[in-house]
C-alpha cells in the first residue's frame, strides 16, 4: 500500500510567487495545479502575481477548452470510450484561464540540483492536457531516475494558435500565444525549480506527438533561449515544407483567422468584440472557416504562426537558428503510429502466398520490393507488419534529423520502437504506446499487460535511456550504447524484444509504401 503524508505544515515549498502545499507519496513529493500565469484572450501571457498565505497544490488545475469533434462510429477503434483500453484518457474541468503546471520531485533541497524534464502533452496544437493520459504521471520516472518531472497546460486551438494579426498590432502574437505560454512556464521553471530540488541549468524539454512538435518549435523561438538545454521529440517532428517560403506560411495562418472573422460576421471596425464571444461560438466558427478553406480538420487544423523575432517558423523553411547549435536532440517514432489497425489475427495462420496476396491488395506492383526492404530492416517481424509501417511521422522525423545533424554542433540520436504488443494477436506499437515505457507506467495500460512477457524489461531499458539523456545529453547506458545519427550514418536504436543500435536507413521502404 502507498504511504501518503500531508500535514498542516508539510510538505510546503516557497516559490518566488508564494508558498505551495503539496503532498508526499512514498518517496516522491507531488505539487499539482500550480498557476504559472494568466492571459487575456489572444494576448501574450503574464506571470502569476505574488500571493500571501499558502496555496493548495494537491489537485490538478483547469485544462484548455477543447474543440468540437466529429463523432467516431461506435465500431471504430479510435472511438471513445472504446479506445480507452489501448490508451486511457481523463477529461477534466475546462477554462480559458488554464495556465497550470505540476511537479514531481524526491527533493525539496535547493542544493540537490537534479536534472529536470519538462513534458509537453500531445494532441497536436488543438487538444489534450497535462493529465489527459494517466501515464503522463511523473511519479514512477521521478522515483526511478531521481529526476524532477514537470508537465503543464497551455492554450490550444483557436485560443492559442488563431492568427488574427491581419487585424492590427493588438493581435500580433495571437497565432503563437500557446507557445508563449510554454515559454512562460519554462521561465517559471528557471526561477523556481531549485526549490523543488531541480537544476535550472539542466532542463530537458520533451514531448510526444504534438508535444514533440512543441519541443522542436522551441528551437525556433528566441524568447526561449537559455530556458532549456536538450530536446526529446517522440513521434512529433513538425511538417517538412522546404518548397514553401515564410511569407506564404504566414499568409496561410492569417487566412484562417480572416475567414473565421468573416464567419463570425465581424470586421476590422468591431474586431475587439471577438475577445468576448463565447468560446463555443468561436470554436465552431474556426471549424467552419477551415472547412470552407479546404484545410485539414481536427488536430491538424492548428500550428504556430510565424512572428519575426518571436517564433521564426518551421526549420524546414527558414533553417535552424544559430543560437541552438549546442542543443542535443533525440527523436524517433514507433513502427505503427496511426497505421497499426490491421486486425489480421494470428499471423501464423497464413501461408507465405496468402501473406503476399494480402500485401498485394494494398501495395500492388510494389509488393515484392516492399517485402524485400521490410525483411532487411525487420528480419524478425512477420512480413504482414509491413501493412502497419507508419510513413507520416517517420519521414518527418528523418527529415528533421537529417537537417538538424548537418547543422548542429551537438549530437542527434534516433530510435525506432518496433516491439510487438501481444494484444489482439499481435499489433505493431501505435501512436502514444511508447509513453508508458518512458514514464515507467506500463502497468496502467491494460493492452500492454496482455501476455507481454518482456514489458517490464523493455520499460527499464527505455526509461533508463531517457534519464541518461536528461542527465548528460547522451542516451547511452551500460546495457545500450548509442551511436549518434547523421545523414551519412543513419544509426537508430531499436527498442524491441532485443534492443540494439543499427545503421539502417528506412527511407527507401517509407517512400515505397507512400507511393
Amino acid at each position: 500500500m502507498k504511504k501518503v503524508i500531508r500535514t498542516s505544515d508539510f510538505p510546503i515549498v516557497r516559490t518566488k510567487q508564494g508558498k505551495l502545499h503539496g503532498y508526499q507519496e512514498d518517496d516522491v513529493f507531488h505539487f499539482y495545479g500550480i498557476r504559472y500565469g494568466r492571459a487575456k484572450r489572444f494576448q501574450l501571457p503574464e506571470p502569476e502575481p505574488k500571493w500571501d498565505g499558502i496555496r493548495d497544490a494537491k489537485a490538478y488545475g483547469y485544462i484548455c477548452p477543447l474543440m468540437p469533434e466529429e463523432e467516431q462510429p461506435e465500431e471504430s477503434p479510435m472511438a471513445a470510450p472504446g479506445n480507452s483500453f489501448e490508451m486511457q484518457h481523463v477529461y477534466w474541468p475546462m477554462k480559458e484561464q488554464c495556465l497550470y503546471l505540476n511537479v514531481w520531485t524526491k527533493h525539496l533541497d535547493k542544493e540537490a540540483k537534479k536534472p529536470v524534464m519538462v513534458w509537453l502533452h500531445g494532441g497536436g496544437f488543438s487538444c489534450g492536457s497535462s493529465i489527459e493520459i494517466p501515464v503522463y504521471n511523473g511519479h514512477n520516472l521521478c522515483d526511478y531516475g531521481d529526476v524532477v518531472i514537470v508537465n503543464l497546460n497551455h492554450r490550444l486551438n483557436c485560443l492559442g494558435f488563431l492568427d488574427l494579426s491581419s487585424f492590427g498590432e493588438k493581435y500580433k502574437y495571437s497565432g503563437c500565444v500557446g507557445m508563449a505560454d510554454i515559454v512562460l512556464a519554462l521561465q517559471w521553471v528557471r526561477d523556481n525549480i531549485e526549490a523543488f530540488g531541480g537544476d535550472p541549468d539542466n532542463i530537458t524539454v520533451a514531448g510526444q506527438s504534438g508535444g514533440g512538435g512543441k519541443a522542436t518549435a522551441l528551437l525556433q523561438m528566441p524568447p526561449a533561449d537559455g530556458l532549456y538545454h536538450k530536446v526529446i521529440s517522440q513521434s512529433g517532428a513538425l511538417r517538412n515544407r522546404p518548397d514553401t517560403n515564410i511569407a506564404d506560411e504566414k499568409k496561410h495562418w492569417q487566412t484562417l483567422g480572416e475567414k473565421t472573422v468573416e464567419v463570425l460576421g465581424l470586421t476590422k471596425k468591431n474586431i475587439d468584440s471577438i475577445d468576448e464571444i463565447p468560446y463555443e461560438t468561436l470554436a465552431e466558427a474556426v471549424v467552419q472557416a477551415g472547412k470552407e478553406l479546404g484545410m485539414p480538420q481536427g488536430m491538424m487544423l492548428f500550428e504556430p504562426s510565424p512572428v519575426e523575432g518571436y517564433y521564426e517558423g518551421l526549420a524546414s523553411i527558414v533553417g535552424f537558428r544559430e543560437e541552438t547549435k549546442q542543443i542535443p536532440v533525440m527523436a524517433g517514432t514507433v513502427l505503427g503510429e496511426f497505421s497499426f489497425m490491421h486486425y489480421l489475427g494470428d499471423k501464423k495462420q497464413y501461408t507465405e502466398v496468402e501473406k503476399y496476396n494480402i500485401l498485394e491488395q494494398t501495395y500492388g506492383k510494389y509488393t515484392m520490393s516492399i517485402i524485400k526492404e521490410f525483411r532487411e530492416l525487420y528480419p524478425k517481424l512477420d512480413i504482414l507488419y509491413a501493412l502497419s509501417v507508419d510513413t507520416l511521422f517517420r519521414l518527418q522525423t528523418l527529415a528533421f534529423l537529417n537537417q538538424r545533424s548537418q547543422f548542429s554542433k551537438a549530437k542527434c540520436y534516433n530510435y525506432m520502437m518496433n516491439f510487438i504488443i501481444p494484444y489482439m494477436d499481435g499489433l505493431a506499437p501505435w501512436h502514444c504506446s511508447d509513453i508508458p515505457y518512458v514514464f515507467r507506467n506500463v502497468e496502467m495500460e491494460p493492452a500492454h499487460c496482455t501476455g507481454y512477457q518482456y514489458a517490464e524489461k523493455l520499460q527499464k531499458k527505455i526509461s533508463k535511456a531517457w534519464v541518461a539523456f536528461m542527465k548528460k545529453g547522451n542516451p547511452s547506458t551500460r546495457s545500450l550504447r548509442w551511436s549518434p545519427y547523421t545523414k551519412e550514418h543513419p544509426n537508430r536504436m531499436i527498442f524491441a524484444e532485443e534492443c540494439g543500435i543499427e545503421e539502417k536507413d528506412d527511407t527507401k521502404l517509407l517512400k515505397l509504401i507512400s507511393r
